[in-house]
């Protein structure tokens, strides 16, 4: 739709909002004269300047020299290694041989109930703890008679 004046509304609107509140409307940036010399910043235009020297540690890592072991300290790194494996092979062995026993000696305690309770031995116990439940200690609690 164009007024009378042949802009369209939304332009006539626009111009009433500027009017209106100068401060609301954007503006296009400027061209800043004098080239690259007048960038003091060194490319880091916008960043407030108490932050410019902590820019380098966050934005680029340092680049680290790889380190160089001898022969010898690589052979030792590995025998290491090995026996760290071997280590955790032998722990791991041990955890599912003493579960496998558990496992056993569990299924044995239910085989040897009765025949009417090897069905209710087997059902989980879903039933929530007691919230007066007392739980143990070396010495009562300060308010011991509740």
């Amino acid at each position: 739709m164009t007024t009378r004046l042949g802009s369209s509304s939304g332009e006539v609107a626009l111009r009433a909002l500027r009017r209106i509140a100068p401060s609301l409307s954007r503006g296009f940036a400027k061209k800043v004269k004098g080239g690259k010399a007048s960038q003091s910043a060194g490319g880091m235009k916008g960043v407030q300047p108490d932050l410019q020297p902590w820019l380098p540690l966050i934005l680029k890592p340092q680049k680290q020299a790889k380190p160089t072991f001898t022969k010898e300290e690589l052979q030792d790194a590995e025998r290491r290694a090995k026996e760290y494996s071997r280590q955790k092979s032998y722990q791991n062995l041990a955890w599912r041989r003493d579960m496998e026993t558990k496992f056993r000696l569990r299924n044995e305690a239910f085989a040897a109930l009765p025949e009417v309770l090897q069905h209710p031995a087997n059902e989980p116990d879903l039933e929530p703890f007691p919230l007066t439940r007392r739980i143990p200690t070396d010495y009562p609690p300060a308010a011991w008679p509740l």
